[in-house]
């Protein structure tokens, strides 16, 4: 296990204006924090910075839209690149001396805001999918630790940018690949399995853990899916199929059309919408003292009174104001990777 002392961690944030000055922010922000999502590749800065006399007129003059955000932190290894993005969202209340609020995102974020249409040939794998879909937004590919399969015919039209990247890994996880991610790195796009992190952290209960929450729910469950073809000349759809999932949490119905599909091709969409939501979710979150390394997609070792082992980031926001982090996580499972 890796192990880091916490009281040490220092940060720094860095704006970078189109004429390529650099203002140092760090002495100045009054809230950093930062989050990646379960559902979303891009990482998202919050920057709360006090609008201080700057240059003859006031800082908030200079941090235009698009400008260059730059965020680093030290654990002991000296000053590492955390963010790079630019700045989406600009606020200020006009009042003198007031802050300025900033929302900040990586590069990423053009691909979740983004749509576009793509078609793959059946046999073409996943690493030359991915690339291709990159390059097309001119966004490099860094790090590639992800399955690399053949795939089938496949065919995007008018989605985002992100969900093809997504629904691409997806496949390959079907297909017999391990489970992978997309995220941001120092201005490159890591396509990484999920579970490889290099240094693994470990997190104990009354040590370097403040809190934690293990908490099931069944309001999202579906247990059985009905699938349904053509109307009849009143208007009703005929059952062609009904798939059953773990009916012992009673009946939670869904329905899915055959449309101008096959049945097989239906059928096969059901039990996908049964693999997806045909168990109570579980929700595990924990808090702990910020340790900016853990990113979305690492392995952690929990050891709580009665949870114990590997687990998966499956969402993480940190915060360096209050030197705090909450992390969302799932078991890690023997060959997920």
């Amino acid at each position: 296990m890796a192990t880091v002392d916490l009281s040490t961690i220092s940060y720094a944030v860095t704006a970078v204006l189109a004429d390529g000055k650099q203002i140092k922010m760090e002495n100045i922000a009054e809230n950093i924090a930062w989050e990646e999502n379960e559902r979303e590749l891009a990482v998202r800065l919050n920057l709360t910075i006090r609008d201080i006399a700057y240059e003859g007129g006031r800082i908030s003059d200079t941090l235009a839209l698009c400008t260059v955000i730059y965020l680093y932190a030290d654990w002991g290894r000296g000053l590492t690149e955390i963010f790079r993005g630019t700045i989406w969202t600009w606020e200020h209340s006009r009042i003198q001396d007031d802050a300025i609020i900033l929302t900040c995102y990586d590069m990423l974020y053009y691909l979740q805001k983004s749509t576009d249409s793509k078609y793959y040939a059946a046999g073409q794998k996943t690493k030359a999918i991915i690339s291709d879909i990159l390059k097309s937004w001119n966004v490099p590919m860094g790090e590639y630790t992800a399955p690399d399969v053949a795939h089938q015919k496949i065919l995007y039209k008018s989605k985002t940018v992100s969900a093809m990247l997504t629904e691409t890994l997806d496949d390959a996880k079907k297909l017999g690949g391990g489970k992978a991610i997309i995220r941001a790195n120092a201005g490159k796009a890591d396509v990484v399995a999920v579970g490889g992190n290099g240094d693994i952290y470990g997190f104990t209960a009354y040590n370097n853990l403040t809190s934690s929450q293990d908490k099931y729910s069944m309001t999202s469950l579906v247990t059985r899916v009905i699938v349904t073809g053509k109307e009849d000349g009143n208007g009703r759809p005929k059952v062609e199929a009904t798939i059953d999932g773990d009916t012992k949490y009673g009946i939670l119905q869904s329905y899915v059309s055959m449309g101008s599909g096959s049945l097989a091709d239906a059928k096969k969409e059901a039990q996908e919408l049964l693999d997806e939501k045909g168990k109570p979710t579980r929700t595990i979150t924990l808090q702990a003292p910020d340790l900016p390394a853990i990113r979305k997609g690492d392995l952690v070792y929990i050891t709580l009174d009665r949870m114990t082992g590997y687990f998966c980031i499956k969402g993480i926001s940190h915060n360096a104001t209050t030197m705090t982090m909450r992390m969302e996580v799932e078991p890690y499972e023997q060959g997920q990777q």
